[in-house]
């Protein structure tokens, strides 16, 4: 271990919190900052300051990435780590629904047939069931597993069903309980955190490094308290404030909006509360058009068994919204001097009309006893997406003796992952590329790739929500 022992964290959701307790195991003294008051509200999601979308009732868990293989085995690594914490706790905090990936027409899709195959590389193809393949679902039955593959009817289309494909191996994690475990977890390990005004980091402590000529160096951090903390290393994993922390972030990343819809059930309608509890009702996933010649997914909508509470979410990221608000002075990149940010946490109870329009269309076919239900609440849930929908974690090459280092980027599929990302990222940090993950050519600082996956649009695009 090198001589560099302090680190200070900004962020205390899925990224912060798994880089903060394996760099704690690894014999650093850590120490955690955040704007939300997750010691007051337990991370729970109807707390009046909560935006990140850490903070969520449930999430998606999948192993199915088409031709990305490496996030297939990284998902496959976190599921066992899931169940080692559920064993050891009894917490609950995985659960194996299954995932049933509906597709856009009667027959298997191109990145679903992808799926299928890299399942079978991998000897795991027999934890896939297609719905229109007897041999699957005769196994199905045999597993028991047969009743959540469900058939839905394409309307307008003389009785074909929609194909569909249930992932044995998939669920979903309890994601605002998981960050409460977790942080519970740092906490008994001695990492101290910071929350609310002494957590809410606004600027970075620079100055010039003596060993690297020309370049500066982070040496600490000061928060909307005034409370100033030093360390050897500050890691940036703030979400979709990390690049209003760390701006030299602005080319990599975007602030992006995902549209959430909820409806509730009353325990007392027992019908419904059994017909879409986790061990009748599988997570489902459907892509309403099939992916356009850019590669850009239209049409992706998906909903979630219903809570413990009674709630049951659709969430919709076929439209990725934007906040495009002018960016500070200096700011490395910017699209005609803006940059997208997260609305206030007041203005994210509307989500836009596109967004329902679509939700509303999959509730028509998907779940029928919710068509003309008006929603029990909706929010706009605030990712952070990078270039190539993989993660970023690295040392930022322009800042000297590795004193900042980000772990951030989460494309809104990073949730799955917090058991077991934080030592990928942790032994990134130490050994950069002697590392020992698979990961490091995936999550490396890659400033030669060019703007996609949305990121090329700019304000003023039917993305951008900022004059709504």
């Amino acid at each position: 271990m090198s001589e560099r022992k302090t680190v200070a964290v900004i962020g205390a959701g899925i990224f912060g919190l798994s880089m903060a307790i394996a760099l704690k195991d690894r014999g650093y003294e850590v120490t955690v900052f955040d704007r939300s008051q997750y010691d007051a509200n337990g991370y729970d999601p109807a707390a009046d300051d909560v935006q990140a979308a850490s903070v969520d009732h449930n999430k998606i868990f999948r192993a199915s990435y088409g031709k990305k293989v490496h996030y297939q085995h990284l998902a496959f690594e976190s599921c066992e780590a899931w169940v080692s914490e559920d064993e050891k706790h009894g917490s609950g905090l995985f659960v194996n629904s299954g995932m049933l990936r509906v597709q856009p027409s009667e027959h298997l899709g191109a990145l679903e047939k992808e799926t299928l195959a890299n399942m079978q590389r991998d000897g795991l193809r027999d934890t896939q069931f297609v719905k229109g393949d007897p041999a699957d679902c005769e196994r199905a039955d045999k597993l028991g597993w047969k009743d959540k593959i469900l058939n839905f009817e394409i309307p307008d289309s003389s009785g074909k069903s929609y194909e569909a494909v249930l992932d044995s191996t998939a669920g979903f994690i309890r994601c605002s309980l998981a960050c409460a475990h977790y942080q519970k977890v740092a906490v008994d390990k001695g990492i101290k955190f910071y929350f609310g005004p002494q957590g809410a980091v606004t600027s970075l402590i620079k100055t010039t490094s003596s060993l690297e000529p020309g370049k500066e160096k982070i040496t600490g951090l000061e928060t909307e308290s005034g409370l100033i903390h030093h360390a050897d290393s500050v890691i940036v994993a703030a979400g979709s404030f990390s690049t209003q922390i760390l701006p030299d972030l602005s080319y990599h990343l975007e602030s992006s909006a995902g549209s959430l819809a909820i409806f509730k059930i009353e325990k007392s309608d027992t019908e419904l509360w059994n017909k879409y509890s986790p061990e009748r009702f599988p997570v489902m996933t459907w892509k309403s058009m099939p992916r356009d010649l850019s590669g850009k997914d239209t049409g992706s909508i998906y909903v979630l068994p219903r809570t413990p509470e009674g709630l049951i979410k659709i969430g919709y990221r076929g439209i990725k919204w934007t906040n495009f608000k002018p960016a500070p002075q200096g700011t490395p990149f910017t699209q005609d001097g803006q940059w997208s940010v997260p609305l206030p946490v007041d203005e994210c109870s509307v989500i836009p009309e596109p967004a329902i329009y679509a939700i509303k269309q999959f509730v028509s076919i998907f779940l029928p006893e919710f068509d003309g239900t008006p929603f029990f609440s909706t929010k706009l849930c605030w990712y952070t997406d990078s270039l190539d929908n993989s993660f970023v974690i690295d040392h930022v090459p322009d800042y000297a003796e590795g004193s900042v280092f980000v772990c951030t980027g989460g494309s809104g599929h990073g949730a799955k992952f917090l058991p077991i990302l934080g030592e990928h990222a942790a032994d990134i940090f130490q050994n950069g590329d002697q590392t020992s993950s698979f990961m490091r050519k995936f999550w490396r600082w890659r400033p030669d790739v060019a703007r996609r996956n949305g990121l090329e649009e700019g304000p003023g695009g039917p993305r951008d929500i900022s004059h709504r």
